[in-house]
């Protein structure tokens, strides 16, 4: 009996022996690799991708202009023959003096009118325009410009096609020095930018 039992003892660990030494080569990382990549490698010919031409970049503001060149903004153009300082005007046949501290700078223009409507020049808006100076500060024209002597009258419209000449005035401080003006067709659907005229020393 005792025989029996040894025996059966030897084959159940020879047998555990047996699956051991099987699972450790089953296990085993040379056993059955598998050859292929784990992930996957585009071996396609890489594509050179097609040169691009630069582009000149988009200008922010129209091209400056100088006295006696034509400018334009839109359908108006406005080409400033001469600048002048003087220390009074003559309004509806009266002189009318800019004060001790102030002087008038005026501005003798001729405007054509391109655009596809009449323009009134002196009662109404159709170019907005500002005279600038050293400092960068703005000044608006006087009221009442049809009063000044030479001037279109109020409501007299420039119609497509035609020119006109026009007197734009300022009152400004005595020691200002006038560099440039800027003006832009009136057009409320659009965000133009001014045109610049720079205007020398007077």
């Amino acid at each position: 009996m005792a025989t029996f039992c040894l025996a059966g003892a030897l084959l159940v660990t020879s047998a555990a022996l047996v699956y051991t030494i099987t699972d450790d080569q089953n296990s085993s990382p040379n056993a059955s690799a598998d050859p292929s990549p784990s992930i996957w490698q585009d071996s396609r010919p890489a594509l050179t991708p097609e040169p691009v031409e630069p582009t000149s970049p988009t200008p922010s503001r129209p091209a400056e202009f100088k006295i006696g060149e034509e400018a334009r903004n839109g359908g108006a153009v406005v080409t400033i023959n001469k600048v002048r300082e003087t220390e009074s005007i003559t309004m509806a046949g009266v002189a009318k003096k800019a004060g001790a501290s102030a002087k008038y700078v005026i501005l003798e223009t001729v405007v054509f009118n391109d655009t596809k409507a009449s323009m009134d020049l002196t009662c109404g808006l159709p170019i907005v325009n500002n005279l600038l100076d050293e400092e960068g500060r703005r000044y608006d024209s006087i009221d009442d410009l049809y009063e000044v002597a030479g001037n279109p009258e109020c409501n007299d419209q420039l119609q497509p096609g035609f020119k006109e000449e026009m007197l734009f005035v300022y009152r400004v401080p005595k020691d200002a020095k006038v560099m440039a003006w800027e003006f832009s067709e009136y057009d409320l659907t659009s965000d133009r930018e001014p045109s610049t005229i720079e205007l020398r020393s007077v």
